[in-house]
């Protein structure tokens, strides 16, 4: 087959994507490397079936199937002839590790490529990896790292003028502004990602409008965050991509529960770990997990809260992800305080307490502060407690510029109960 044909189905492939038939792509981009030998050594040609990989591994992603994914990936990796298609490779697995929670190799692998784009002067390859790095400490818990080698990746994008990972780089931002407490600039990364995530396509735009969403919900910004979040998950349906309807559900869970709708913010949230566990979204899955917990514990449920809590702690541990282990033990914390057990609570608070300071997540950190204030032995570590809180909690909002967000944010209940102690 001549090099017209085989781009002329590399792109019925693309077509078949947005009309939604996603057997269709993946016929075509199977039949393009049944055509095209691994042996070619016609370079426009050997590209071309580099490409068919790389696409037929990101939609397989899409789509739930990471150990397919991964054979994807590794296949181009075994394929790749240039340096710039070897370091693309490696950024591409590394990326793919990361989602499967791999964390160990995905960082051992996007370093190699980040050593590799260097030495060979690729400027696209270096940004790639920076941000796949970032995303590996992202999730690692080291959220200080993961801004500075976003920071290091976007200029790169910019050079180029990659829409798409730029968008991608001010996700990851947001995200990570939004784990320190630094609402007011998450918010602003946000908002600048969503501008390009509506020029680049609509499963763009509805992954940043969850995270904008989540950005608002930390305010307790709850109905502005259920707008963005509908939306969202009403864009997500139109792409039939179920992977990416896990972390909506979860959103639009913790929302309906916090505006007391239990019974419908319990069935999303179920919903979301069902989603993540069937498509191999351990991030997705570790959040629901501390969501589900929390409102286990709100219905009264605390042998579920605990089991899932547990879970959570477990695999965090394993995973060596210190945030989610935080949360876990911030979970847990609760549990046994429900059960009237306090010396047990005050334990699992102050690991919480301190893997929080270590992860730098300022919303966990003031409430541990303000639960651990509650049930001090007492007056003067009580007090101890309390000022901590405070001090974070005006960390958070002071900075927020939007003043009627900053103000939403202060009068929500938790924020006041425990300034009030102070």
């Amino acid at each position: 087959m001549n090099e017209s044909s085989l781009k002329q189905l590399l792109e019925q492939a693309n077509t078949a994507i947005n009309e939604r038939d996603y057997a269709l792509a993946q016929a075509r981009y199977r039949q393009v490397l049944a055509e095209i030998p691994a042996q070619t050594q016609n370079p426009v040609i050997h590209s071309l079936r580099l490409q068919a990989w790389e696409k037929l591994g990101d939609l397989l992603y899409k789509l739930g199937n990471q150990d397919e994914a991964l054979h994807s990936f590794r296949a181009y990796q075994q394929e790749a002839f240039t340096a710039a298609q070897k370091t693309h490779a490696l950024v591409l697995l590394g990326n793919q590790l990361r989602h499967m929670g791999q964390l160990d190799e995905a960082m051992q692998t996007l370093q190699e490529a980040l050593q590799l784009a260097k030495q060979t002067s690729d400027e696209v390859g270096t940004a790639l990896a920076y941000q796949g790095i970032g995303g590996v400490h992202y999730q690692s818990g080291r959220i200080e790292e993961s801004i500075s080698y976003m920071e290091k990746a976007l200029p790169g994008f910019i050079k180029v003028g990659d829409r798409e990972q730029q968008l991608r780089t001010r996700n990851w931002q947001g995200l990570a502004y939004m784990r320190l407490g630094k609402t007011d600039l998450a918010i602003n990364a946000l908002t600048s990602a969503l501008k390009l995530a509506r020029l680049v396509d609509i499963r763009s735009t509805s992954i940043v409008l969850g995270n904008l969403g989540e950005a608002h919900q930390e305010l307790y910004d709850m109905e502005q965050a259920l707008q963005y979040h509908q939306e969202a998950m009403h864009l997500a349906e139109g792409t039939n991509l179920i992977g990416d309807m896990a972390d909506l559900a979860r959103n639009l869970g913790f929302e309906l529960v916090h505006l007391g709708r239990l019974e419908e913010g319990l069935a999303y949230l179920y919903q979301a770990l069902s989603i993540s566990e069937e498509t191999g979204q351990l991030d997705i899955k570790l959040q629901s997990l501390y969501s589900l917990a929390l409102a286990e514990l709100q219905q009264g449920n605390i042998e579920m809260a605990q089991t899932h809590a547990q879970v959570l702690r477990e695999i965090a541990e394993e995973r060596k992800a210190r945030a989610y282990e935080a949360d876990a033990l911030h979970a847990l914390g609760l549990c046994y305080k429900q059960r009237g057990d306090m010396a047990t609570a005050m334990q699992f608070w102050q690991q919480a307490s301190f893997l929080a300071h270590e992860t730098e997540q300022r919303m966990l950190l003031w409430q541990i502060h303000g639960a651990l204030a509650d049930i001090a032995p007492d007056a003067g570590l009580a007090d101890v407690h309390r000022r901590i809180a405070a001090e974070v909690i005006e960390q958070i909002a002071y900075p927020i510029q939007d003043l009627k967000l900053r103000q939403k944010f202060l009068n929500a209940a938790p924020v006041r109960a425990a300034l009030a102690q102070n």
